[in-house]
C-alpha cells in the first residue's frame, strides 16, 4: 500500500454544504468540526472526483482517442462488487491542521485563557453572502432571502490517499481525475467552488500531461 497527499486549493468562495443552517441568522452552512475549523468530507471528495474522470473519460471517448488511460472501476470500483475499490481517502483538513488542532482544543477548553471561540475561528475561513430571486420587475421576492455561510477563497486543504493496488492505470485515473476537477459544492454553476487539486508523492507533485500530449499526438 502506498500513500499520497492531495491537495486542494480554493480559488473562489466556496459552499461545503452540511446541509443544515445554522440558528435562526443562516439558512445553508458550510461543514465544519467541532472547534469551528471547515473540512472536506472524505465522501464528498471522492465522489467529486469520481464525477471528474468520467466526465475526463467521456472528453476522451468523444474525441476519438482510445487511451486506456483511464479506468474508473479498477480505480473506484463498482456498486455491488465483492472486491473493495483500492482507493482509500481521508477528511480533507486547512494546511498544518493536524500541527495546530492540539493547541486549537487546549485553548477552547481552557477556562484561564479565553480567547478564541468556535465562532470566532470560523470567521477566521469564512464569510457570509446573501441571496434572493427578483422577479421580471426587478423586485426582489417576499421571504426568499437566503443565507449562506460560505469558505473564503485562498484556503488549502490537504489529506491522504492510501492506494492498496499501485497499477499505473489507477494512479493515471485518479491523477486525469485531479486535473479535471475544477469545481465543487453548492452553487458551483454560479460562480462558487473554483479549486485545483493536485497528488503528491514523497513531496512532488505527479502529473498525467505528458501522457496526454503524447496521445494527443498520436
Amino acid at each position: 500500500m502506498n500513500e499520497y497527499k492531495l491537495q486542494l486549493k480554493i480559488l473562489t468562495p466556496a459552499l461545503i454544504g452540511s446541509g443544515v443552517g445554522y440558528g435562526s441568522n443562516i439558512d445553508t452552512d458550510i461543514v465544519f468540526d467541532d472547534a469551528g475549523v471547515p473540512f472536506v468530507p472524505a465522501k464528498r471528495i471522492k465522489g467529486c472526483l469520481l464525477d471528474a474522470a468520467n466526465e475526463a473519460d467521456n472528453m476522451l471517448t468523444t474525441a476519438g482517442i482510445a487511451s486506456g488511460l483511464v479506468s474508473i472501476k479498477k480505480a473506484f470500483g463498482e456498486p455491488g462488487a465483492k472486491v473493495e475499490a483500492p482507493l482509500y481517502f481521508s477528511n480533507l483538513y486547512i494546511e498544518d491542521y493536524c500541527r495546530n488542532s492540539a493547541w486549537i482544543n487546549y485553548f477552547l477548553k481552557s477556562k484561564e485563557y479565553n480567547l478564541i471561540t468556535q465562532q470566532r475561528i470560523l470567521k477566521t475561513f469564512t464569510e457570509i453572502r446573501q441571496q434572493t430571486k427578483i422577479d421580471s420587475g426587478g423586485v426582489a421576492l417576499d421571504h426568499s432571502l437566503r443565507t449562506s455561510r460560505v469558505l473564503r477563497k485562498g484556503a488549502t486543504f490537504q489529506g491522504v490517499v492510501r492506494i492498496t493496488d499501485d497499477n499505473e492505470q489507477i494512479i493515471d485515473t485518479l491523477l486525469l481525475a485531479c486535473l479535471n476537477f475544477r469545481r465543487f459544492g453548492t452553487c458551483r454553476n454560479r460562480g462558487f467552488g473554483e479549486v485545483s487539486c493536485s497528488l503528491l508523492h514523497n513531496g512532488t507533485e505527479l502529473s498525467v500531461c505528458k501522457k496526454l500530449e503524447a496521445l494527443c499526438k498520436d
